[in-house]
């Protein structure tokens, strides 16, 4: 990827970091007001999932980009550059990118269903943003397959060029 691409990618681990840091937070802040104090906080609760949903989420193409994704393979170690690149874009284009479009296709209207009703949390004192935390089933797999298509381009431009 172009050093741009690079750059805003760190600018990008950094802040899931940040969102990450407030998951913990949030969490030891829930832990301790309920075991020590007695008191239970819903929406700082409910934040920690959130941010832990976030992370996740759309961690995944951070890790994508930095090539430290979960691999479930016993041979890939010992191939070849060029074969890595085969198997790699094999598995993008027959596995990842399809599984990417049925969850695109499969929460479509589970999302915009929560849009319309502005979906809020069901426990009392909830926040009232589960719609937008819905929304994270769009993002993942939209965010993956856009940094696909400018890797794709990217790999495209560089071998006309040559």
């Amino acid at each position: 990827m172009s050093l741009k691409t690079n750059d805003w990618m760190e600018k990008y681990g950094a802040f899931l970091g940040w969102v990450t840091l407030l998951m913990v937070l949030f969490t030891f802040i829930t832990v301790v007001s309920r075991n020590v104090f007695n008191v239970v906080w819903i929406p700082i609760q409910e934040l920690a999932i959130y941010c832990h949903a976030l992370a996740l989420m759309m961690g995944i193409v951070y890790a994508w980009h930095h090539n430290k994704h979960v691999r479930v393979d016993l041979f890939y170690q010992g191939y070849s550059k060029l074969k890595k690149h085969r198997v790699n874009l094999i598995g993008t284009v027959f596995l990842m990118l399809p599984m990417m479009g049925f969850i695109i296709w499969s929460s479509w209207h589970y999302v915009i269903d929560a849009w319309l009703r502005l979906e809020g949390s069901s426990e009392t004192g909830g926040l009232p943003l589960v719609f937008v935390f819905k929304t994270l089933l769009l993002l993942m797999p939209i965010s993956m397959i856009g940094y696909i298509i400018i890797g794709f381009s990217k790999q495209f431009k560089q071998k006309a060029s040559n």
